[in-house]
């Protein structure tokens, strides 16, 4: 059975996981390239009404170091659905940040996010957890070198960039990437042309590989 490489952490990548084996022909090989951890920051609300999540690990991060439940505008509904299930009145655009720009109250919104953050959302902002780089593991490895990945879906620049700098320089052949956004598919452009969704959202992605890969 085909291979899909997942390089997301691990508890995303787990559950994504979970609905490659249901709706799709490949099977997954996890191989995190990122561990999310808090920051040791305070966080003040004061004059907040309202806060805005660019991922669910945001929203997970938050409920760590805080009880408060304020209304959340979230940047897709997987995120939004994460908040609701967890107490918040959540709000979900349509999958990248110039949509939710656009569903944001005027004032009064706080933007927690991850340290490394592609673009902000023009509001007051706090780095709550840190995206720990980790390297890809050996059998991963083993296996792009022999060619016996057939597939790889990225969810962020980052993770792209990081998978693009431990890619063997001798593969046979090069998996197929399978990439969340044009941003998620410029740092893999040099190894061919990434499949792109036709939008920004997990459900997106499993959709393109059950086509590619039909349970």
């Amino acid at each position: 059975m085909p291979r899909v490489l997942l390089t997301r952490a691990r508890p995303q990548a787990e559950a994504f996981a979970a609905e490659v084996r249901l709706h799709t022909g490949l099977t997954p090989l996890i191989a995190p390239m990122q561990e999310m951890r808090d920051l040791p920051v305070k966080i003040d609300l004061s004059g907040v009404s309202a806060l805005a999540f660019t991922s669910k690990n945001g929203v997970a991060a938050f409920m760590r170091q805080s009880s408060a439940r304020l209304p959340a505008y979230c940047v897709g509904e997987a995120t939004a659905a994460f908040a609701r299930a967890h107490g918040f009145e959540a709000f979900a655009a349509e999958g990248d940040a110039a949509s939710l720009r656009r569903i944001l109250p005027e004032t009064g919104v706080l933007h927690l996010h991850g340290q490394h953050i592609s673009r902000g959302l023009g509001v007051p902002h706090l780095a709550i957890y840190a995206q720990v780089a980790l390297p890809l593991a050996a059998e991963a490895l083993a296996l792009l070198a022999t060619g016996e990945v057939d597939a790889v879906a990225l969810f962020s620049p980052r993770s792209a960039r990081l998978l693009a700098e431990s890619l063997p320089a001798s593969a046979p052949t090069l998996p197929v990437f399978y990439a969340l956004s044009p941003a998620v598919a410029a740092p893999l452009l040099p190894f061919g042309r990434p499949r792109i969704c036709a939008n920004p959202g997990a459900k997106a992605m499993l959709r393109l590989l059950s086509a590619d890969y039909p349970a």
